[in-house]
């Protein structure tokens, strides 16, 4: 007959391995992150002068200091990216007050047999797709709108470089070009609203 006595450090022994071989691999410090889904918000510093870095840096988990720069002056349109050194540009903007039908129907055309969704019916014409071979440009995630600002008609696409796992895209591509259109009439004095 096996003593109590015997029997206890030998249950001890067992439960200490078991509790030790539970934490290393499953438990608490080996458990991933949950994703950050808070929804993307307006505020400074902004890349490109629309979209709000804070937010950006959280919706696609990239962590490098971002630098965003203008092709040239902004008079009638404009192209940015915004990169870190020696890297991809991990996000694109471009904006016109020119060819605005035209430039919409050759994306929709691009995008009729993709993953595209039309945009809010508030935020103009125009449509936010995902492409996960990366496009032409490397980058999946785009959305164009086209509305008027003022007087003038104008166009503004985002392309952006994928979003963190968990979160939805789609929508992270409707509140940016929300915002960078709220921006967009801030720095050119004119209210945006549907075309």
């Amino acid at each position: 007959m096996i003593s109590v006595r015997r029997l206890v450090p030998s249950l001890l022994l067992v439960l200490m391995v078991t509790l030790v071989a539970g934490c290393g691999g499953g438990g608490a410090a080996g458990a991933k992150a949950s994703p950050d889904v808070r929804p993307v918000v307006d505020g400074a510093p902004y890349l490109c002068d629309l979209v709000p870095e804070p937010s950006f840096q959280r919706v696609t988990g990239v962590t490098a200091r971002l630098k965003s720069s203008w092709s040239g002056p902004q008079k009638a349109g404009g192209l940015c990216v915004a990169m870190p050194q020696k890297e991809a540009s991990p996000l694109g903007l471009e904006w016109s007050y020119m060819e605005g039908e035209e430039i919409l129907r050759t994306q929709r055309g691009s995008w009729a047999h993709k993953s595209s969704q039309q945009i809010p019916a508030e935020m103009g014409r125009g449509l936010a797709g995902y492409d996960p071979s990366g496009g032409l440009t490397g980058l999946p995630n785009y959305v164009i709108a086209l509305f008027r600002c003022g007087h003038k008609e104008v166009w503004i696409s985002i392309d952006f470089a994928r979003v963190a796992r968990g979160r939805d895209a789609v929508q992270d591509m409707f509140d940016f070009m929300r915002i960078a259109q709220k921006r967009f009439g801030e720095l050119h004095k004119c209210t945006p609203r549907p075309s």
